[in-house]
Parts: structure tokens; C-alpha cells; sequence
């Protein structure tokens, strides 16, 4: 009766082990998978020109303020891909892209503030390593703002 209770409790372990083992590496394919389409959405042009504020604010436009380009990753979808701020090695790990589509809270006011706005930010003159302090925030009403000083002044971009 031990043994077989045993035996029993053995293969549940297993089981549970190989499905645990299973489930691990389809995570590591799916992050494989996510690397794969970025790099293939990523254009064949360098990413400080994809990023230039003129031409982000254009796409912008055409797509009503509501998606930025393809090469953009929330920082979210940057750090799932190992990404880390703090040693800026957004290139190594998803090369051609660059940080974009957060929210922007405007805490301080220096945007204009209407009922309903949503405010986004997007890294802009972006050349792979530290993010820089250019960027450009569009709100979901059609308003777009550049900052090259790290959000201390702003100029509309009409």
C-alpha cells in the first residue's frame, strides 16, 4: 500500500514537472517569437532617422494621434524583451526601435489641459543607447508638443 502511494505521489511529480518544464520553454519561444516580429516590422532605415520629430508627428497625423510607428515599443513591451533603462541597451536587444506610446501624466501642468485629453510620449532623435532628453507628446485630441529639455519647455508642432 506504501509503495504504491508512493509510486503514485512519483508520478504526479513527474507530471507536474515535465508540464512545469513544457510551459518554460514555450515562454522562451514566445519571447523569441515577439523578437522575431519586431526586428521584421523594424524598417531598413537607421533609427535616428525613423525617429527624427518631423516625421514621427506626420505618421502621428495620418493615423489620427491614436498608434505611432511599428519600430515604437511601450516600455513595457521593451523590458519583456530585456531591455534595462538603466544600462541602454534598447539596441542590443530590439535593434531599429526605439521607447514610445506611454502614457505622459503632465503632472506639472505645462501642456494644456482640456476634459478627456490623454497625453503620450515618444522618444524622438533617438540614436541607440541612453534615451536622450527629445521628446515628442501627442494627446488623443490631435495636439503635438516637442521637447528637447527633458519635458522643462515645449513647442507645439503645427
Amino acid at each position: 500500500m506504501k509503495k504504491s502511494i508512493l509510486a503514485g505521489i512519483l508520478l504526479i511529480l513527474a507530471f507536474v514537472s515535465i508540464t512545469f518544464a513544457q510551459g518554460s520553454e514555450s515562454v522562451g519561444a514566445e519571447k523569441s517569437r515577439q523578437n522575431t516580429e519586431v526586428l521584421e516590422s523594424a524598417s531598413s532605415e537607421p533609427i535616428g532617422v525613423l525617429t527624427k520629430p518631423k516625421r514621427v508627428a506626420q505618421y502621428l497625423r495620418e493615423h489620427n494621434n491614436s498608434r505611432l510607428p511599428d519600430y515604437y515599443l511601450t516600455k513595457a513591451q521593451a523590458r519583456n524583451l530585456g531591455w534595462d533603462a538603466r544600462k541602454g541597451n534598447l539596441c542590443q536587444v530590439s535593434p531599429n526601435t526605439a521607447i514610445g506610446g506611454d502614457r505622459f501624466s503632465n503632472r506639472e501642468n505645462k501642456l494644456p489641459k482640456k476634459r478627456d485629453r490623454q497625453w503620450f510620449e515618444a522618444d524622438v532623435n533617438y540614436s541607440c543607447g541612453h534615451r536622450g532628453s527629445d521628446r515628442l507628446l501627442y494627446s488623443n485630441d490631435g495636439l503635438i508638443y516637442l521637447t528637447v529639455d527633458h519635458y522643462n519647455t515645449f513647442k507645439k508642432l503645427e
